[in-house]
């Protein structure tokens, strides 16, 4: 090979190396290892209307694991912060002790107080879910 040639190569491997770790176009599951009965307990905040909701039903929690194996997150995005609309957020205590918050306010999710980008169809079913239980209360 060339002197250009390999320079463009490494070149070329560097841009792809800086897009796949910074722009992270695939996206990563979070909560892809949780399995029925992993939750302990939830609750919802729904804002607006600003109501807490728990949650307790076993057949609940069981739909809740599902929705959060689903969720997909890509960059960190900050811009969130100044979003308008409704923010669904749930808070759940999970089989080993740790306690996590994942808030729904798309194209953007929370997590643990991260904003990242977000896949918009898992975000929009948590969305629905908490805006479920609040109709159900």
């Amino acid at each position: 090979m060339t002197k250009k040639r390999m320079t463009a190569l490494m070149l070329l491997l560097a841009l792809t190396a800086v897009f796949l770790f910074v722009l992270r176009p695939f996206g990563r599951r979070p909560f892809a290892h949780l399995k029925e009965g992993d939750i302990l307990s939830a609750s919802f905040f729904v804002s607006p209307p600003g109501e807490t909701l728990p949650l307790t039903d076993p057949a609940q929690l069981d739909e809740l694991a599902e929705i959060l194996r689903g969720l997909v997150v890509y960059r960190k995005d900050d811009s969130g912060r100044d979003y308008a609309g409704q923010l669904v957020e749930v808070t759940f205590t999970l089989r080993d002790g740790s306690t996590h918050t994942a808030g729904a306010y798309n194209p953007f999710l929370y997590l643990d107080g991260v904003c990242h980008r977000t896949k918009y169809r898992p975000c929009e079913a948590l969305n629905a879910f908490g805006n479920r239980l609040l109709r159900e209360q």
